[in-house]
């Protein structure tokens, strides 16, 4: 097993897809958050809580620091990368015949799905420390040297939900590999994750918006992602609508929980049904 853990890492590292994806998630995270960052002290944002709806620019707190490092994880965009990754990954093998003569080295197909599955986490955990790194390096540098306000990077809260992105990243990138080994064509399968996860997940809250459906809202999985990292409150001292407050769980384990169930789901299925199906 743990040669085949190996041999799986091995393949993802050895290629350039890996680093290129990931040096065009940095960019994006940066710029999002720099984004992010720069609404801090506007006009617009000081003052009031937007309606019931909570202010998270009104004062710079441990909560608005995180908003702002997790930005791209917030806005669903820089998730994207880890996801297609993901699919990428599993439908590569079937794209290039190399899935059968990696079934032939290892028999059991099972070890082989686990291992890929390990291979997959671990790439996932390192596509999340290059988001942080470039997120806190974008944000930092706009909430300081522009917005003159505290970073908050001396606070063990904002480290926490930076260190629960590890696990968020690890769970969105075995989410792609689910949806690869479920959907073997690579082009429909990249297309259906990630116009899933954007297209949809957006169309789904507006819909539940709309319709005032506000607790089903938080099991969305880019909403749960958002619960996950987000662990203090960014509107601290506002009054908050309950309707507000119901789109969450009141911990990150409880969202994070629910995330990685449904990953599970996705990536135990697409096993079984690989170690059913015939290869070419």
């Amino acid at each position: 097993m743990i040669g085949a853990i190996r041999s799986e890492i091995r393949k993802v590292f050895t290629t350039r897809l890996w680093w290129g994806m990931g040096l065009g998630m940095a960019v994006l995270a940066a710029l999002i958050s720099m984004g992010f960052a720069a609404l801090l002290g506007n006009a617009a944002m000081t003052g009031g809580d937007n309606n019931g709806q909570g202010n998270p620019f009104a004062n710079m707190t441990v909560g608005t620091a995180q908003l702002i490092y997790n930005a791209g994880i917030i806005q669903q965009m820089t998730i994207l990368f880890p996801l297609a990754l993901g699919v990428l990954l599993i439908t590569s093998e079937y794209r290039h015949k190399t899935i059968s003569a990696t079934f032939l080295s290892t028999p059991n197909r099972w070890v082989v799905l686990l291992s890929k599955m390990v291979a997959v986490a671990v790439t996932g955990a390192l596509y999340a420390v290059v988001h942080a790194i470039a997120s806190v390096a974008g944000g930092a540098s706009i909430i300081k040297f522009v917005k003159n306000q505290p970073t908050m990077l001396g606070e063990t809260e904002v480290w926490n939900s930076l260190g629960i992105g590890l696990i968020a990243f690890a769970i969105w990138m075995l989410f792609g590999f689910g949806v690869g080994m479920l959907i073997r064509n690579q082009i429909a399968a990249v297309l259906l994750a990630v116009g899933a996860t954007f297209v949809v997940q957006i169309a789904l809250n507006i819909i539940f918006s709309v319709k005032e459906w506000y607790s089903a809202m938080k099991w969305i999985p880019g909403n749960l992602t958002a619960n996950m990292v987000i662990t203090s409150d960014p509107t601290a001292g506002q009054t908050v609508d309950p309707a507000t407050q119901s789109q969450y769980f009141a911990h990150w384990w409880q969202a994070g929980l629910v995330l990685a169930a449904y990953a599970a789901v996705l990536a135990v299925v697409g096993a079984w049904l690989t170690t059913r199906r015939d290869v070419a």
